[in-house]
């Protein structure tokens, strides 16, 4: 009994010190690993891949709107323009909303519009022009432009394109965006928005200074929260 036993021990022993077969075992535990994690890295890699597409569609899509923005003609890609296709003379100031942005940054409202692209024009020039600079978007991306005026005036695009990584789908969604902005850059017409500015802010602080009684006319005050619209109403009717 006890030569059985230790036969068994010693049997036991041989088996244990015995490598023959240890790599199958081994890799049956990791090769699944190493499958999951190189599939899981190529999953991640296409989900950048497509967030970096976005976020160039999104801002060649602005530099286009903001390179062309002072003549709705202009080739977005190119900035070529036939020659007597031109803006009118004082587009700024009324279909430009310039009046209404310029004192946006005296405490009125800042003039913005947003449009869906590609496809909505809408009726105003803004509208006109953000709609020529995404006519060219890649096939599946969609989203919405903006163009907010004020002291500075950025374009901004926001893109969006379903997420067709079903991995990934149910941690990030079924869509994915990126956003990016362009500004409008016009050194002439800043040095001129800054100037009216200046003129206008110590019409605003002389008038301030005059008490009401002393005040002619039951006229309405310029203030500017109403001084863009007042404006740009007396622009239209000359």
């Amino acid at each position: 009994m006890n030569d059985m036993r230790k036969a068994d021990i010693s049997r036991f022993r041989y088996f244990l010190r015995d490598n023959r077969g240890s790599f199958t075992v081994e890799s049956t535990f990791v090769l699944p690993i190493v499958v999951l994690t190189v599939f899981m890295i190529l999953m991640l890699c296409m989900y950048f891949y497509q967030s970096a597409m976005l976020v160039q569609a999104s801002a060649i899509t602005s530099e286009r709107a903001a390179y062309s923005w002072n003549n709705r003609y202009k080739d977005a890609r190119t900035g070529s323009f036939e020659q007597d296709r031109t803006e009118e003379l004082y587009w700024r100031l009324t279909e430009g909303q310039l009046l209404s942005a310029v004192f946006s940054g005296l405490g009125g409202d800042a003039a913005a519009e947003t449009i869906r692209i590609p496809g909505e024009a809408g009726g105003s020039l803004t509208a006109t022009k953000m709609a020529n600079a995404a006519k060219e978007l890649p096939a599946g991306m969609d989203g919405t432009m903006t163009s907010k005026r004020g002291l500075l005036h950025p374009i901004t695009s926001v893109l969006y394109t379903p997420l067709k990584l079903a991995p990934i789908q149910r941690l990030a969604g079924d869509r994915m965006g990126g956003s990016q902005y362009s500004t409008v850059v016009e050194p002439t017409e800043f040095i001129r928005n800054i100037e009216l500015i200046r003129y206008y802010a110590g019409k605003f602080k002389a008038d301030k200074a005059v008490p009401n009684s002393e005040k002619g006319g039951a006229a309405v005050a310029m203030t500017p929260e109403n001084a863009g619209a007042q404006l740009s109403k007396k622009t239209k009717k000359k």
